[in-house]
């Protein structure tokens, strides 16, 4: 990386205009929410998007009984989660088409009013247009609502993630690091190479829309207040991308107010967006992070914790090697190898099962974990068979388990989503909050195979690398 791109994250504040804030604007957003009886339905192409929020429900299938019971419930908000991020594209697109068929089919049932938000990772991954477009087709053909724009909006503070001059910025040690110059912009899938986000967005569309047709929402333009940022916001027209700029949360809460001034003078929008968005748009407040007391099961307190970890990141590695240094952690490491061998893969997993199962009924806790080194090939379409096959057998590993584990984690975006909807056969869970920043716990429901235990689903991008064993020493006091 080219250190001289790297700004101090400190001084960058301090030479700008200072935060617009005339108090209490996250109450006032929520009060406008609640008046308006509207549903704010978060599309998550993982389930990591959670990591703001809290008391709200999240739902792993979008057929119209369970769409039934979200509109019904008195929140503001809830999940869906889609997973698109681990599939390909044609699947990715059939889900969200579905979603947005059902959701359509039920709030005019309910006579509600709705907005959608497509939340992907805050490095700029995952299926950008395509989700978006596909969402705002539909939208339009079943109701003849078009949108004015989609909001584009990586920023996710909790995990150092900012944007200014319309690039997006990893904070590592208060320095800025362009996420372009990350080992995430090179994903094997989702890779890209601009740095500015309005010729990101020329590169995504492949240039059916240029740099210079996008609309931007400057951070100085925000720190005069809502009615600078509404007058952008008025001006949107023909679903145009808008690039948003913000350092904080004081940032954020000035464009969800200017947004829902500018819906209420008849502006219709989708967004795009990471974490942090959604906290602030649905009025969500702080939270302190969960206490012990709230991480582990009840009953089963003498039994021990299941740590899944499949992400394949630098970051994960490093945490994951914190972690094995802990006393009392059993490391279970599956060998990917062996697994993509059809002769060697049931001996494998079977080996590590029957460890696990063990290891849990003594009350050890124990890390579950694919092999370290990386096999990729440069066939897309090949790399998601191999994640795949990697991510199932971790699944597999799950539905196999006979002992109830007093807590779950899983580590990185596919892994949780097939632990989550495969392995422990959630449809709907509560969100209870964070055991850390970015870091949510859910508490699975009574259809799930092990109900009432907390799951905590732990981002590949996150933290630093003492971070996942921080996250256990929590949760063992």
């Amino acid at each position: 990386m080219n250190k001289a791109n790297y700004t101090a994250f400190d001084a960058l504040q301090a030479g700008l205009p200072a935060e617009w804030n005339d108090g209490g604007l996250r109450e006032k957003i929520k009060q406008n929410l609640n008046s308006q009886h509207r549903k704010i339905i978060v599309l998550d192409d993982d389930p990591t998007g959670v990591q703001t929020v809290h008391d709200i429900d999240v739902l792993t299938a979008w057929d119209k009984e369970l769409l039934r019971e979200a509109f019904d419930a008195p929140e503001s908000l809830f999940y869906i989660l889609t997973n698109t991020r681990g599939l390909d594209a044609t699947n990715a697109e059939r889900i969200n088409r579905e979603i947005a068929r059902n959701v359509q089919a039920v709030a005019t049932e309910k006579g509600k009013a709705f907005t959608l938000i497509s939340r992907s990772d805050s490095m700029l991954r995952g299926y950008y247009p395509l989700e978006t477009d596909v969402l705002a087709e539909e939208v339009a053909h079943l109701s003849g609502r078009s949108y004015d724009g989609h909001l584009i909006i990586p920023a996710f503070f909790e995990g150092g993630r900012v944007t200014y001059g319309n690039t997006h910025y990893m904070i590592e040690d208060q320095r800025l690091v362009p996420v372009h110059e990350t080992e995430f912009a090179k994903d094997k899938v989702f890779g890209y190479e601009s740095g500015d986000l309005t010729e990101w967005v020329e590169e995504k569309t492949e240039g059916r829309i240029q740099a210079a047709e996008c609309l931007v929402i400057a951070l100085e333009q925000i720190r005069r207040g809502p009615d600078a940022v509404k007058e952008v916001l008025l001006g949107a027209t023909g679903n145009i991308p808008i690039i948003v700029n913000v350092l904080t949360y004081a940032d954020m809460d000035v464009l969800s107010l200017a947004l829902q001034q500018a819906e209420g003078q008849g502006k219709a929008f989708i967004f795009r967006t990471a974490a942090s968005f959604v906290k602030s748009y649905a009025g969500i407040t702080n939270q302190d992070y969960l206490p012990k007391e709230k991480l582990v099961a009840s009953g089963q307190e003498a039994h021990g914790g299941l740590i899944i970890v499949g992400s394949y990141v630098q970051k994960t590695t490093r945490q994951l090697e914190q972690l094995l240094a802990y006393p009392g952690i059993i490391s279970l490491e599956i060998d990917v190898e062996q697994l993509l061998d059809p002769t060697q893969y049931g001996q494998e997993l079977g080996r590590v099962i029957t460890e696990a199962n063990r290891q849990l009924a003594a009350g050890s806790n124990v890390v579950v974990s694919s092999s370290r080194r990386l096999i990729a090939v440069d066939n897309k379409a090949d790399n998601f068979k191999i994640s795949q096959k990697v991510s199932g057998a971790l699944v597999e590993v799950v539905q196999s388990l006979e002992v109830v584990p007093k807590f779950i984690i899983a580590k990185g975006g596919i892994t949780s989503s097939d632990v989550a909807t495969k392995g422990l056969s959630i449809r709907k869970a509560r969100v209870l909050g964070q055991v850390a920043a970015g870091i949510p716990v859910w508490l699975t429901g009574d259809e799930a195979k092990f109900s009432g235990i907390p799951y905590i689903v732990f981002p590949g991008n996150v933290g630093g690398d003492r971070a996942l064993l921080e996250a256990v020493e929590r949760i063992e006091g």
